[in-house]
């Protein structure tokens, strides 16, 4: 009875000598020397010395192998590696018994209730013990269980490192979104050199397996069932290495589209930048779009007869501002006369950012009088205006300005010389000048 016992808990010694061959593989990388070491522990406690393992040992080793073997934060040669010791394992694992065998077990105990309450004179204890052979087997398994400590240790220490942040949606500006495509190419590539590492690593493995075949030793009749085990290990390795090589492949592919498409947002940033519409600094209309509008206006007076008035104004002395307080400083006041004082005027009246500390206005339908009341009160409001600078309130620099009437037949671009010309002499008799300047006849 002992040794049929002992047979039915522990296995083939022969599965001791295949586990030292493949066990040594483990040692190499970081999680595998940690899944070896608590393969050690358990066969210290549940191995024999005739070289005999316990069963229940057994099947707790292969889940624990599974689970490495499942686990995406275990690095690849461990996974490999455990893939194959667990299909060792597999034949000799306890066959479950039967679901018709283990059926009538549970409903045994209530069908004895009848004959007690009939007051029958003894309880028939043999019964019980009769119809429920393998009770020594079911003694054994709550041994072992208690005793989960490997389990949790290696497969949770690897998954609590891969927590990758999720993929953060689209940005809508173009420069976010580019940033987030070079973010992306860079873990593309990271995966890629990764992979190819791996890749390198699973002919070693190979290689490995094949000289642990020469030295294993296994009897006759279980040659077939391990030559079985043996090659869909194998396969399973071919069918991984596939699957690298097609990752490896569409990871190429894609890097060449991100890369295409970085290229492309920099085409569009370039152009968009090129061809916006409005100052960055001030918000308002750049001297192109004034320069168009200008040429439509003249357009519209050459159809209508309408008058039309252009004013350029310079703002005085804006390098001493700089000097001063700083660039940003200059590109306060800049701000300010762009929002405060020219954004007074009327709502059809074009405002743009003519030079560095220029300005230009487009009254359309307007004559001169009415023009120069509009610039009269755009002084007088800059001459009130106050504005912080390095945390001091200073008045706004004063501007100058000249006004210029459209001449039939005149073009855009001889209207705004005239006015160009006027100002540059106006301002080397001073600051705070208006000067209107009429074209000649």
């Amino acid at each position: 009875m002992t040794d049929s016992h002992a047979t039915s808990t522990s296995a083939d010694p022969s599965l001791l000598e295949s586990l030292k061959l493949h066990l040594e593989g483990l040692k190499r990388t970081q999680h595998g020397q940690v899944l070896y070491n608590q393969i050690q522990r358990g066969l210290q406690k549940y191995g024999h010395e005739d070289g005999r393992i316990e069963l229940v040992f057994v099947s707790f080793l292969h889940a624990l192998l599974g689970k490495y073997a499942t686990s995406p934060a275990c690095d690849p040669p461990t996974r490999v590696k455990a893939r194959l010791i667990q299909q060792r394992l597999t034949i000799y694992l306890p066959r479950k018994a039967p679901a018709a065998a283990r059926a009538p077990r549970p409903s045994s105990p209530p069908r004895a209730a009848p004959p007690v309450e009939a007051k029958s004179p003894s309880p028939m204890p043999e019964r019980p013990q009769h119809q429920v052979p393998p009770a020594p087997v079911v003694e054994m398994k709550p041994e072992p269980v208690p005793e989960p400590e490997p389990k949790p240790a290696p497969v949770s220490e690897p998954v609590a490192e891969t927590a990758p942040p999720s993929a953060a949606p689209a940005e809508p500006e173009p420069a976010l979104r580019q940033e987030k495509i070079e973010a992306l190419e860079d873990s593309l590539a990271g995966q890629v050199t990764e992979s190819i590492a791996v890749d390198r690593k699973f002919g070693e493995l190979l290689e490995n397996e094949r000289e642990s075949l020469k030295n294993l030793d296994s009897p006759l009749g279980e040659f077939n069932d391990l030559k079985q085990i043996l090659v869909k290990g194998l396969n399973e390795l071919i069918e991984e290495r596939q699957s690298l090589i097609e990752k490896l492949s569409s990871a190429g592919d894609y890097l060449k589209a991100v890369e295409t498409d970085r290229e492309r947002l920099r085409h569009e940033l370039s152009n968009a930048r090129k061809h916006s519409l409005a100052d960055e600094l001030t918000g308002l209309a750049k001297r192109e779009v004034f320069v168009k509008q200008l040429e439509a206006e003249i357009g519209r007076v050459k159809r209508y007869g309408f008058a039309l008035a252009v004013a350029v104004i310079d703002v005085d002395n804006l390098e001493s501002v700089n000097k001063r307080y700083g660039r940003d400083a200059g590109d306060a006041v800049l701000r300010c006369y762009a929002g405060q004082i020219l954004g007074k005027f009327r709502t059809y009246d074009l405002v743009a950012r003519y030079g560095g500390d220029e300005f230009a206005v487009l009254f359309p339908n307007t004559q001169k009088d009415g023009a120069m009341h509009a610039l009269e009160k755009a002084r007088k409001n800059a001459a009130s205006t106050f504005i912080q600078l390095a945390g001091r309130n200073v008045p706004l620099p004063s501007f100058s300005s000249v006004l210029t009437q459209y001449s039939p037949g005149e073009p855009a671009t001889a209207l705004l010389q005239r006015a160009d010309q006027t100002l540059s002499q106006a301002k080397i008799a001073g600051y705070n000048k208006m000067v209107v300047a009429l074209p000649t006849a």
